[in-house]
């Protein structure tokens, strides 16, 4: 089986963040660990402009997403796109689903939060926030996805800030949620998502990871941190049991925005944990 292909993709125009260049600090720091063979996607420099439509940046989202597709395309192996907002995560899960098939690719959402908000409601008009609505298949014409993520097969993981707007959307659609476990061992949640994803009747995970699941306490390099998060060994556990139980399709790996260099260096080696957690299962799709 062929090892997993790295895709350095240094967005940052989906976060609502005015620090959102920080991402671009962190995916610099990220690329020194990451295999000579990574695929670096060109990102435009501007912000962009809204297309007439209510996504803040959508025009320099599109050219990423496209143009990490194109990288994508040339690719035979599973691939793990690193260093951009949760926005990044729209080309690696579209080309998994073109692949496997969305009736049998369970992805799972590691997220505090759930990235649900549709465009005509979104306080902020920030991509990020509505990357998982558009991966269902609803939102700006040009980004929702024409053949979408099965709502069955789709699973958040230790997500726990939730708007209004998106409780009700979780529970129309009755997506499934892990949370975060009561009981701060690793092994509740790494069997729950197991347990799961055996459930699912998939063959293949996607698997999405924005930092912010982390809890603060252990990880300080994101944007939006939020109280009472996973540990970073039940995060990673759960992805090794994950990627040992169905194969991985493809990964994200989003939002390391650190402030600074010592920032960067503190948590690296946090980020890197993740990365040998989904390398780790031995099952990579052919």
């Amino acid at each position: 089986m062929p090892g997993p292909a790295y895709i350095l993709m240094a967005e940052w125009q989906g976060s609502s963040s005015s620090r959102a260049m920080q991402l671009v600090e962190g995916a610099s720091a990220i690329r020194e660990d990451l295999p000579s063979t990574t695929v670096e996607v060109p990102v435009p420099l501007g912000a962009g402009d809204t297309l007439g439509t209510p996504a803040l940046r959508l025009s320099s989202v599109l050219r990423s997403r496209d143009a990490a597709a194109q990288a994508l395309r040339a690719l035979n192996a599973p691939h793990i796109t690193v260093g951009g907002d949760c926005a990044s995560t729209f080309a690696g899960l579209a080309a998994s689903i073109a692949r496997h098939g969305a009736d049998r690719l369970a992805v799972l959402w590691f997220d505090a939060h759930p990235d649900l908000h549709h465009p005509a409601t979104s306080p902020s008009g920030a991509i990020s926030g509505m990357a998982l609505r558009h991966a269902l298949g609803e939102g700006v014409e040009d980004l929702a996805f024409a053949d979408p993520v099965r709502q069955e097969l789709l699973t958040l993981v230790g997500t726990r800030a939730f708007d209004d707007e998106e409780v009700v959307e979780v529970a129309s659609r009755g997506i499934a949620h892990i949370a975060v476990p009561a009981d701060p061992g690793h092994d509740a949640l790494a069997q729950a998502v197991r347990d799961r994803l055996r459930s699912t009747g998939a063959t293949h995970v996607y698997v999405h990871i924005d930092l912010d699941v982390l809890d603060p306490a252990e990880f300080t390099a994101v944007h939006a941190p939020e109280p009472f998060g996973l540990s970073l060994s039940q995060l990673t556990e759960s992805v090794r049991i994950a990627v040992a139980t169905l194969p991985l399709a493809g990964a994200t790996i989003s939002e390391f925005a650190p402030r600074d260099a010592a920032a960067a260096a503190a948590d690296l080696p946090s980020v890197l944990r993740v990365l040998a957690a989904l390398t780790s299962g031995g099952r990579q799709a052919a």
